[in-house]
């Protein structure tokens, strides 16, 4: 189930996908239910992204908090053929996905660039 956000969402996660080799973004709430995605139809299922991703994040809070090292704001992982970089949003979090055109750091400092943007509208 997609939760239909506001047109500023949408522009926001428009903004992130025409980074250079940016495929998708999308908002997910932290109990893995999809908010909202710009992503191209064929290519990704957003709600299974959703869910898979959401398992992820949820571990990685788990290590941080075993290490005293708080919450992660921004996790990214690299692949084979692209990336996944996920940044916190307080209740939700915006996951973007890149291929291997894409600059982690752009995307990174974008994501830092909009956060509070995104967290006031989700």
């Amino acid at each position: 189930m997609v939760i239909k956000m506001s047109a500023p969402v949408k522009r926001i996660l428009t903004e992130l996908t025409k980074l250079e080799g940016v495929k998708g973004a999308i908002v997910v709430s932290k109990d893995g239910m999809l908010v909202d995605a710009v992503v191209p139809v064929r290519e990704f299922d957003p709600e299974d992204l959703a869910a898979s991703v959401t398992q992820a994040v949820v571990n990685l809070q788990k290590i941080g908090a075993t290490f005293n090292l708080g919450d992660p704001k921004i996790l990214s992982q690299e692949y084979e053929n692209g990336m996944i970089v996920v940044g916190d949003l307080g209740d939700n979090f915006v996951l973007v996905i890149a291929d291997r055109t894409a600059m982690v750091g752009m995307i990174r400092n974008e994501i830092k660039k909009l956060r509070d943007k995104l967290k006031a509208l989700v």
